[in-house]
């Protein structure tokens, strides 16, 4: 009688124990949806990617060249855009950063995020991301005005160097 209950034990635990599994895995993933609603990763996304574009644009006009040239880089430069925009929009996005919270933080530290971001403090900083991420994209930008005209020498050394092999 005793090897019958403990079977029937341990065939119950085998059936339970991944039910337990996916019962917390469910639960992780819930939070971790709930931060990135709270943190808005989507507007984020969508901010950071149109700084990139800003940029681009930016370099791109203060490059020189006939206009037909610029007219040709500004063509490629938006559909190299829009492809990024369709291949790397939040909803296709947003699997893969639930995956990489999942296999990064515990449900604990997951918690600790949650409670972090609902605090006054946590508030501040969400409120606040946009205006920090918006300044930091400008130093960026004059630190690339401050490259460009290397690369550009660069970029000319090179045309130079091929234009010589022909």
């Amino acid at each position: 009688m005793k090897l019958i209950g403990s079977a029937f034990l341990g065939g119950a635990l085998l059936v339970w124990t991944p039910t337990l599994a996916l019962a917390d895995e469910v639960s992780k993933n819930a939070k971790i949806k709930e931060i990135m609603q709270l943190t808005h990763s989507d507007r984020m996304l969508t901010q950071v990617f149109d700084q990139i574009k800003s940029t681009l644009k930016t370099q791109l006009n203060k490059m020189d060249g006939p206009a037909e040239v610029r007219q040709a880089q500004d063509e490629v430069q938006q559909k190299m855009m829009a492809l990024i925009a369709d291949r790397l929009s939040w909803d296709k996005v947003k699997p893969a950063f639930i995956k990489i919270y999942a296999e990064t933080f515990t449900e604990g530290e997951i918690e600790g995020m949650l409670a972090f971001y609902k605090s006054s403090a946590g508030e501040a900083m969400l409120e606040k991301m946009p205006e920090l991420i918006q300044k930091s994209m400008v130093i960026s930008q004059q630190l690339m005005g401050d490259v460009m005209p290397e690369i550009q020498r660069i970029v000319e050394e090179s045309k130079q160097k091929y234009n010589k092999k022909q």
